[in-house]
């Protein structure tokens, strides 16, 4: 049996580059977003137990789940899992997140950061691509949508580095960068709120791990 509790998430925004070689700045996450508090993120959590699964799932899947549309792009689907060891409680921490161009969309290559006021960078896990909303073959001056399914792991420390940078009501995210073949690049940022949040509920869940799910 699966079981899926409501418990927060982590939401990714992201701005595409304007011009080679540079990108623009997200300093500013979506208003409803900011306003969220990790009590509250912490509660839209889902966790899924399958007892086939080494792990025991821990989603954001529902918690944040507004598309955008961004320069040129929207971003849909974006959220954190983290996946928890039932027998040493290890975690590992991915971020999730699908990009929506009207066309051909770049080559994302890999992830940059700052962690511990250093430069860091992450490889993809998962970087997919497919077409969809594909228009009628006699509709020639519209190009089918192009998706982009990003997935990268984040070290526990850089996560609670990101909860830590929470401030109420604050539309300052922590900063990423997507890194494109080509050489230009996409901005992002997660919400401290969210990184919070979901510490809080992955706390809970390994200190019940001998007890419940052992």
């Amino acid at each position: 049996m699966i079981l899926a509790r409501s418990l927060m998430p982590l939401a990714l925004a992201i701005a595409p580059f304007a011009g080679a070689g540079s990108a623009l700045a997200y300093d500013r996450l979506p208003t409803g977003l900011a306003q969220l508090t990790p009590d509250e993120v912490r509660e839209q959590v889902e966790i899924h137990d399958d007892p086939a699964s080494p792990h025991v799932l821990v989603s954001t899947h529902e918690a944040w789940d507004r598309s955008r549309t961004i320069g040129g792009a929207h971003a849909r689907d974006v959220h954190l899992k983290a996946l928890v060891d039932r027998q040493s409680g290890a975690v590992r921490w991915q971020v999730w997140h699908e990009l929506v161009h009207p066309g051909p969309a770049p080559r994302v290559v890999g992830v940059k950061f700052e962690a511990g006021g250093q430069p860091a960078q992450a490889d993809l896990l998962i970087a997919e691509a497919w077409n969809e909303d594909c228009p009628p073959v006699d509709a020639i001056h519209r190009a089918c949508n192009r998706h982009t399914r990003l997935v990268f792991e984040l070290p526990e420390y850089v996560v609670s580095e990101i909860a830590e940078g929470y401030t109420p009501e604050s539309r300052k995210p922590w900063q990423l960068k997507f890194k494109a073949e080509d050489g230009k690049s996409i901005r992002g940022g997660l919400a401290p709120a969210e990184a919070a949040g979901l510490l809080d509920a992955v706390e809970t869940l390994r200190r019940a791990l001998p007890r419940t799910l052992g």
